[in-house]
């Protein structure tokens, strides 16, 4: 298996920014570079959130199981969605019964994602069993959103009810158990590759 042991701050940078395209398919902001390797990644770190059901969660709450991290929000009309299936689909090839990897979505609109509206969110077709919905106000959004390096910016959309979008990375983690990082997949990574790396890490690690 290959495993990715460090990301260097410029390649996370670069890696898969973009908007949440619209239907008509409008171009992205970037395109994912090549991921750097070497040494140990400085990714995860404390952050305390809101789960869908109105429950502080922690970083120490995740831990116990390898997590699959991903950063977005319920207003996404396309990318988040197709990150989140895709998690989806590869989950219910190599953890049917959603038992070894624990699914996480984060934020990072917490204006318009409510515990509430997560709540719902979290359900749709097609998105992993168990899914895990975490949101907060702005200051605890960002700490997470720094100890994972994400990046994230409203942009202006006069298409939306409220006005904007949110553009961001979109990049799905593998944390280990102890929250230590393991893996990164983009938004070019394909749904075999995930299926086929998720399996060789759960064979080492099970």
């Amino acid at each position: 298996m290959r495993h990715l042991k460090f990301i260097t701050i410029s390649a996370l940078a670069i890696l898969a920014l973009q908007a949440c395209e619209k239907a008509d398919n409008s171009p992205a902001l970037g395109q994912s570079g090549k991921v750097v390797v070497s040494g140990q990644a400085d990714i995860g770190g404390a952050f305390e959130l809101i789960n869908q059901n109105g429950q502080i969660t922690t970083q120490d709450d995740i831990k116990g199981k390898p997590q699959l991290i991903y950063f977005g929000f319920s207003f996404c009309p396309d990318v988040c969605p197709l990150a989140l299936q895709q998690m989806g689909a590869s989950l219910a090839k190599v953890d049917p019964k959603g038992s070894y990897f624990r699914p996480i979505f984060i934020s990072v609109d917490p204006e318009r994602d409510t515990p509430e509206a997560l709540k719902i969110y979290v359900t749709n077709n097609g998105f992993p069993k168990g899914l895990m919905g975490l949101t907060g106000s702005q200051e605890q959004v960002d700490v997470a959103k720094t100890a994972y390096k994400i990046f994230s910016q409203k942009a202006d959309d006069p298409d939306s009810a409220a006005g904007y979008t949110v553009d961001h990375v979109s990049l799905i983690f593998l944390m280990n158990s102890d929250g230590s990082f393991a893996d990164v997949f983009t938004h070019q990574t394909t749904t075999e590759d995930i299926i086929s790396r998720l399996a060789a890490y759960k064979k080492t690690t099970g």
